[in-house]
C-alpha cells in the first residue's frame, strides 16, 4: 500500500504546566507565553481576561469566567487559505497553572489537506520551547483523521504519516525521537520523546482517531486527560531533576573515594607519634569531611524527595485513570498508552532513583569511616599528649615540693643548731673549760677561754643542726 499523503481535520492541542511558586496571578510566565502563541491567530488577549478572585480549596479551578477563550482565524499555506479555530483554557491545578491550547481545522472542514498545513499552527515556532526552573513541562497532541482507504493502513504507513506531522509542526532541533506506537480509545497513536533524554525533552503524541466515537472521547474525558498530562509532566520533571542530582552526586562520590583513599594512605604511612603539623593536618581534614558529609547527605535527601514526588503524582495519575475506566466501562487495557506510563515508565524511574540511593549510600559509609578514623587518631594523639603534659606537670610539682621541703628542713636545722650553740655558749662552756684545767689536758689548756667557748658552742650547734636535718630531710 502506498504512503498516505493527506489527512482530514488536523488539530494541535498543547498542554503546558508551570508552578505557581513566587510568581502568581497574571505575572506568571505561562500567561505571557500563551498570549505570544495566540497573537498569531487572534487579537484576543488571555492575560487580561484571567480571573483570580475565586478563593477555592478545590484542586482544580477554571481561571476564565466563561472557562475558555474561543477564536476563529484563517491560515494560509502554499497560496491556499482555510478557516481554522481554536481555544485557550487556563486552569489552576494544585500548586500549578495549566494552559490548554488548541488550534486546527473545525469539523465543518471536509477538505483533505497535506500534513504540511500543521506548520501554520506553529508560525513563530513557540511550541516546545517553554523553559525555566518552574516550568513543569508540556505535552503536544496532534490529531488527524485518515481519508477513506481501500484497505486498512499498515503500522509502517501510519508511522510515516505521524513522522510527517511531527516534522511539519516542529522545527528540526525541537523534534523528539520516536518512542513507541500504541492505541488510545481503540485508535492508533504514536508517541515521541525519550524519557532518558533529560536535556531538551519534548513529549509529542500523534493520534489518528478512526471513528467518531473514538474522537468524541477526547472531549468526554478532557478534564481527566488534562490532569493525567499534568501528573505525568510532574513525574518526568522530578525524574529529570533527579538525573541532575545523580550527575552531581556521581562526581562527588568519585572525589570522596579519592580523598578517602589518599587519607588511608597517609594513615598507613604514619610512623610513630604524630607531629604537631600532622595533628593540624588531620584536624583540617576532619573539618573538610564533616562539611562534605553534610553536602552529601543533602544530595541524598533531594533524591529521596524526588522519589516521593514521583510516588505521590503516580498515585494521583492512577486515580485519574480509574475515573476514565469507570466512564469507559470497559477493560482497563483500552487506554493502553496511558496505563503504560503508570505500569512501565514511572516504575522504571523509581527503580533508577532507588539504585542511585543504594549506590550513593556507600559514599556516606566511606565518609563516616574516614571521619571515625581521623577522630580516633586525633583523640589517641591528644590523649598521649595530655598524659605527657600531665607527667611533666607532676614532676615539676614534685620538684618544687622537694625544694620547699629541703629548704624547710635546712631552716629548721640551722635554727636548732643556732639555738643549741647559743645555749651551750651561755651556760656550759665555763664549767667545761674548768674541767679541762683541772684534768690538765695539754692541748686544750693552751686555748684562750673565749676561743674554747666559741669552738665548743660551734661544734654543739653543728651537731644539733646535723641531727635535726637528718631527721627532717624529705624522703625521695
Amino acid at each position: 500500500m502506498s504512503e498516505i499523503e493527506k489527512v482530514l481535520k488536523p488539530n494541535v492541542y498543547v498542554f503546558a504546566f508551570h508552578l505557581i511558586g513566587e510568581i502568581s496571578g497574571r505575572d506568571n510566565p505561562l500567561w505571557n507565553w500563551g498570549d505570544d502563541f495566540l497573537e498569531s491567530f487572534t487579537a484576543k488577549k488571555l492575560k487580561t481576561r484571567l480571573d483570580f478572585s475565586e478563593q477555592s480549596f478545590n484542586l482544580r479551578v477554571d481561571l476564565l469566567p466563561d472557562i475558555s477563550l474561543d477564536f476563529e482565524t484563517k491560515v494560509s499555506y502554499n497560496h491556499s487559505e482555510l478557516e481554522a479555530s481554536g481555544f485557550a483554557k487556563p486552569i489552576k491545578i494544585g500548586d500549578s497553572y495549566a494552559l490548554w491550547l488548541n488550534v486546527g481545522f473545525p469539523d465543518t472542514c471536509a477538505e483533505e489537506v497535506s500534513p504540511q498545513w500543521l506548520s501554520t499552527f506553529n508560525p513563530e515556532n513557540l511550541l516546545g520551547i517553554v523553559t525555566g526552573e518552574d516550568f513543569i513541562g508540556e505535552t503536544i497532541l496532534i490529531t488527524a483523521k485518515l481519508p477513506p482507504q481501500s484497505e486498512a493502513p499498515s503500522r509502517e504507513n501510519l508511522q510515516s504519516l505521524a513522522d510527517k506531522c511531527r516534522n511539519a509542526l516542529l522545527p528540526e532541533k525541537y523534534r523528539p525521537a520516536f518512542n513507541r506506537a500504541d492505541v488510545l480509545f481503540g485508535s492508533p497513536i504514536f508517541e515521541y520523546g525519550l524519557i532518558k533524554q533529560t536535556s531538551n525533552y519534548q513529549h509529542l503524541l500523534v493520534w489518528f482517531p478512526d471513528s467518531e466515537a473514538s474522537e468524541d472521547k477526547l472531549s468526554i474525558y478532557q478534564q481527566e486527560i488534562v490532569d493525567l498530562f499534568y501528573y505525568r509532566n510532574k513525574i518526568i520533571k522530578a525524574f529529570h531533576n533527579s538525573r541532575q542530582i545523580h550527575r552531581i552526586m556521581f562526581d562527588f562520590y568519585r572525589q570522596v573515594e579519592d580523598n578517602v583513599n589518599c587519607l588511608q594512605q597517609r594513615i598507613d604511612e604514619l610512623d610513630g607519634d604524630l607531629t604537631t603539623e600532622n595533628l593540624q593536618e588531620f584536624k583540617a581534614e576532619l573539618k573538610k569531611l564533616l562539611k562534605t558529609a553534610l553536602t552529601y547527605t543533602q544530595g541524598l535527601t533531594k533524591l529521596e524527595d524526588y522519589d516521593n514526588t514521583i510516588a505521590i503524582n503516580l498515585n494521583n495519575y492512577d486515580e485519574k485513570l480509574a475515573q476514565i475506566y469507570a466512564k469507559v466501562e470497559s477493560d482497563k487495557e483500552e487506554p493502553s498508552i496511558l496505563n503504560h506510563f503508570s505500569r512501565k515508565t514511572a516504575p522504571y524511574m523509581r527503580s533508577q532513583i532507588a539504585g542511585d540511593l543504594g549506590y550513593f549510600r556507600h559514599g556516606t559509609n566511606l565518609i563516616d569511616q574516614a571521619i571515625a578514623s581521623i577522630r580516633g587518631i586525633v583523640e589517641i594523639e591528644q590523649a598521649r599528649s595530655d598524659r605527657t603534659n600531665q607527667l611533666a606537670l607532676r614532676k615539676s610539682e614534685l620538684g618544687e615540693k622537694n625544694r620547699d621541703d629541703r629548704l624547710q628542713s635546712t631552716v629548721q636545722a640551722i635554727g636548732v643548731g643556732l639555738a643549741a650553740g647559743g645555749i651551750a655558749a651561755s651556760s656550759g662552756t665555763d664549767q667545761v673549760f674548768q674541767t679541762v684545767q683541772n684534768h690538765q689536758i695539754p692541748v686544750l689548756m693552751q686555748w684562750h677561754p673565749f676561743v674554747f667557748s666559741f669552738a665548743l658552742s660551734f661544734a654543739i650547734a653543728l651537731f644539733a643542726a646535723g641531727i635535726t636535718w637528718w631527721r627532717t630531710k624529705p624522703k625521695k
